[in-house]
């Protein structure tokens, strides 16, 4: 169907199209997917970051930020067919409020960074109402 529309063909059209993304998107950075969990004392941050070694990867905080940053180096080859992304990698995340930021820990285990953040001991946070004026 899309032949009689398109005079070039499904894969020149699909080709022109990825080509117009790509250039649309140079430059940007990949934000990862992740997780994070609540449990009893910490915080755990999940991150993929598959392919990637320890030395690749850097987590600091900036303010009342985590941010993880990595790059993955594209390496000089005849490609047939290119999905992986290649890059600046990069995913800040605010704090949560009871989060104690001196005792984080991060460690890179088979292509998922897990990050320990550890809790302020004591209550949550008290839920207050806010009235709705209208």
């Amino acid at each position: 169907m899309l032949e009689r529309i398109w005079p070039f063909g499904r894969n020149k059209f699909r080709k022109a199209l990825d080509e117009a993304l790509e250039k649309a998107f140079e430059g940007a950075d990949f934000e990862p997917r992740g997780e994070l969990v609540e449990e009893e004392g910490r915080y755990l941050l999940r991150v993929e970051l598959p392919g990637l070694d320890k030395k690749d990867v850097r987590v600091y905080l900036e303010g009342p930020f985590l941010v993880i940053e990595a790059e993955r180096k594209e390496e000089a080859r005849k490609r047939h067919l290119s999905e992986i992304y290649y890059g600046r990698i990069y995913r800040s995340l605010p704090l949560p409020a009871d989060a104690q930021p001196e005792g984080i820990q991060a460690r890179l285990r088979r292509g998922v960074l897990e990050v320990e953040i550890p809790r302020t001991p004591g209550p949550a946070p008290a839920r207050r109402s806010i009235p709705v004026e209208g």
